[in-house]
Formats: structure tokens, C-alpha cells, sequence
């Protein structure tokens, strides 16, 4: 049960990261810092933070739902996730983000309620 504990405080800053990524590389866009954009905004970061979300997340609320059986938790998980990875497909300036943004901030919430009810459970027996 530790390890399923740590996966989704592990997955929140995952997420995080993740967050802040998306937040950034427009920010950098508009005040016109190319270098730096050019290091940040590489297709293998994008594809290894939201990797990470899938095989990180997918373990924490696979074991998750096998504690609490909540089904809404997994649910929130691969909503957010599916955002995520609209985000990185669109090719609107403002929408990518709106939509990368909007995911970690789903799946963040996803693995604050997996937490929560875990810890319940472990408590309840």
C-alpha cells in the first residue's frame, strides 16, 4: 500500500511538472524568449512528462480502484489524461494549452481523491 501512496504523490508532481510546462512554453512565446523556448519545448519532454502521467497515474488508480472500488476516480484520471493529450495534438496556439492546462489540473485533482479514499481504507480496516 505504500508503494500505491507514493505513486500518486509521485503522479501529483508529475503533474505538476507537467502544469507548469504548459504554462510556460506559451509564456515564453509571448514575451519572445526563442532560446529558451527552443530548450523546453522539445517533443521527447512532452512525450516522456505525459508517459510518465500515463504509467505513473495508470498503476496509482489501478490499485486505487482495486482498494476503494470508486469508480469515478479512474474516470477523472483518463479524462484529464485524454485532455492532456489533445493538447499536445492540437495545433491552436490557444487552445494546446488551454486544453494541457485543464488535464493536469483534472488528474491532480484524480490523484488527490485516489489518495484521500486510500487512506480512508487503509484506516477503515
Amino acid at each position: 500500500m505504500k508503494l500505491s501512496l507514493f505513486a500518486d504523490k509521485l503522479g501529483i508532481c508529475a503533474s505538476l511538472v507537467c502544469l507548469i510546462h504548459c504554462l510556460i512554453v506559451p509564456f515564453l512565446l509571448i514575451i519572445g524568449f526563442d532560446t529558451i523556448l527552443h530548450l523546453i519545448d522539445q517533443e521527447w519532454i512532452e512525450t516522456g512528462l505525459i508517459l510518465s502521467s500515463l504509467l505513473i497515474g495508470g498503476y496509482a488508480f489501478i490499485r486505487g480502484f482495486l482498494s476503494h472500488r470508486q469508480h469515478f476516480v479512474p474516470v477523472l484520471f483518463l479524462a484529464g489524461f485524454l485532455l492532456l493529450v489533445n493538447g499536445e495534438a492540437v495545433t491552436n496556439t490557444w487552445l494546446a494549452p488551454i486544453l494541457s492546462v485543464t488535464g493536469a489540473l483534472i488528474i491532480i485533482y484524480a490523484h488527490f481523491q485516489n489518495l484521500k479514499l486510500k487512506q480512508l481504507h487503509v484506516f477503515d480496516h
